[in-house]
């Protein structure tokens, strides 16, 4: 679909849009949506890298490269991206406008960010994740409040007894969870104790809990339980396997298959 936009602020900011949502994008992907020229298209770009919002690439621009800790962060990002666009998605048409959200760290949350700050939603939010906190801080109509703790290298989150004494100030309307495993059986399972103690204390601090899960995530089983599978009030996931999906329903759970256009919970023919 292609949007005319004239207004050279209003076509910069959708720019930036483009890439908060999708990390890099192409000259001629965007002189197609936005139904300008190329050459107008670049001089945009130019004006966005050297306002340090975006990095020029042959052919297009790219959000600033990572560095660090983020480079093993940006690999896991690249795991069932698709999934978790779509996860993010369906966990946006949730956000009730001046809700407060209690977020954890990750790659499907860092996703779910994106869309948050594309969206210009009115929230405050809460979360350990340095990098997600960093994204919400370009939006002005997010409060963000990083939890304080020790930083993890390889998550960018942090935890331990700091996170959790701050993460008690907070009343939430909704506890955006994504799970390391998280089965019907099992429940919710991390790797690390902290992980799992910032979903508890998210839980008991949220009215509702929402766990963020791919379909790969729905058959994994780590070796540290946060929450029993009946705790959570909805899941959202991007597996489509009637069986798995009939287990957490029959627990009360309601789930949002995020990969059915219409993020209901009745997908009746497929398989992850």
């Amino acid at each position: 679909m292609t949007i005319h936009v004239q207004n050279p602020a209003a076509r910069r900011l959708l720019i930036q849009k483009q890439l908060i949502l999708d990390g890099a994008v192409s000259v001629e992907a965007l002189s197609r949506l936005l139904g300008v020229s190329l050459p107008t298209i670049r001089r945009d770009l130019a004006m966005l890298e050297d306002g340090r919002l975006v990095r020029r690439t042959h052919g297009g621009a790219i959000v600033e490269a990572p560095r660090g800790a983020d480079q093993a962060f940006a690999l896991r990002e690249q795991i069932d991206t698709d999934e978790k666009r779509a996860i993010a998605r369906a966990a946006l048409a949730l956000l009730e406008p001046d809700a407060t959200v209690l977020m954890n760290d990750g790659s499907t949350l860092l996703a779910v960010a994106r869309e948050i700050v594309a969206s210009n939603l009115k929230l405050t939010v809460v979360t350990p994740g340095v990098n997600i906190a960093a994204l919400l801080s370009e939006s002005p109509n997010i409060s963000t409040y990083l939890l304080g703790g020790n930083l993890r290298h390889q998550s960018l989150g942090t935890s331990g007894a700091f996170a959790e004494q701050m993460l008690q100030s907070f009343n939430a309307d909704l506890a955006l969870i994504a799970a390391e495993g998280f089965t019907a059986l099992d429940g919710l399972t991390y790797s690390y104790e902290a992980d799992a103690t910032l979903a508890q204390l998210m839980h008991k601090r949220a009215s509702q809990t929402v766990v963020l899960a791919t379909a790969r995530k729905l058959t994994e089983r780590d070796r540290i339980s946060a929450l029993r599978t009946n705790q959570a009030n909805t899941l959202i996931t991007g597996c489509r396997d009637r069986a798995t999906i009939t287990g957490f329903e029959n627990l009360g759970l309601h789930v949002i298959v995020a990969n059915d256009a219409a993020s209901d919970s009745n997908p009746d023919t497929g398989n992850p």
